[in-house]
């Protein structure tokens, strides 16, 4: 038996263009005046995720009374992907007088104000091996912002500990692939693809 006990097998970063290019100028000041050692502000944002939720899934059953009052269950008519709740807590550390957060906050309320961006088109989430290379990727599709947590701040603060947030995404679409390498040509496959008429020894199996 081998058990592995590697937390940090997987990467996951907000998108280029999540940040609107003004607001790349105007970050840009704050990093050249707090001597931010990155390139640009989403990798700066970037570097301060610590951990990512991935969605619960839950199968409600249906019941139905029979004779003599035996209660039964059925399988839903749910779709499979609403059977996640469709929810991404993305949580970050707090850094540099809270400025990731504060910069994360207002890429939000501009997302907000903005009529013409009515959706983030994608994330995803890459799930590694051992060796680090890739086995899974998990793609989020039609993105919308739903909440910052909070930030607390006290004088009578005197820890080192670090500070986190959270920020929560909706998404209306989850996929799950497998990323497979077959003769050196890269093939991926998604784990809801199986086929309604599959039977055990029907389909062929790497």
């Amino acid at each position: 038996m081998r058990i592995s006990s590697q937390n940090s097998q997987f990467i996951f970063n907000l998108p280029t263009d999540f940040i609107e290019p003004w607001l790349y100028q105007q970050f840009d000041k704050l990093m050249v005046k707090n001597f931010i050692p990155y390139d640009t502000p989403i990798d700066y944002v970037n570097s301060t995720i610590k951990e990512v939720v991935f969605p619960s899934a839950s199968y409600e059953n249906n019941e139905q009374l029979l004779k003599r009052g035996k209660v039964v269950g059925w399988k839903p008519s749910k779709h499979v992907m609403d059977t996640f709740t469709n929810e991404l807590d993305i949580t970050f550390r707090a850094v540099d007088s809270y400025l990731n957060y504060f910069m994360m906050l207002q890429m939000m309320v501009e997302f907000y104000l903005n009529n013409d961006k009515e959706q983030i088109p994608m994330f995803s989430l890459e799930i590694l091996d051992k060796d680090g290379s890739l086995i899974y990727t998990v793609i989020f599709e039609e993105i919308l912002l739903k909440s910052i947590g909070e930030l607390r701040l006290g004088y009578q603060m005197y820890d080192v500990t670090e500070k986190l947030f959270t920020i929560t995404f909706r998404y209306n679409f989850i996929d799950i692939r497998w990323e497979l390498d077959d003769n050196d040509v890269k093939t991926s496959t998604s784990i809801f693809d199986i086929p309604i008429d599959f039977k055990p020894g029907k389909l062929d199996r790497p």
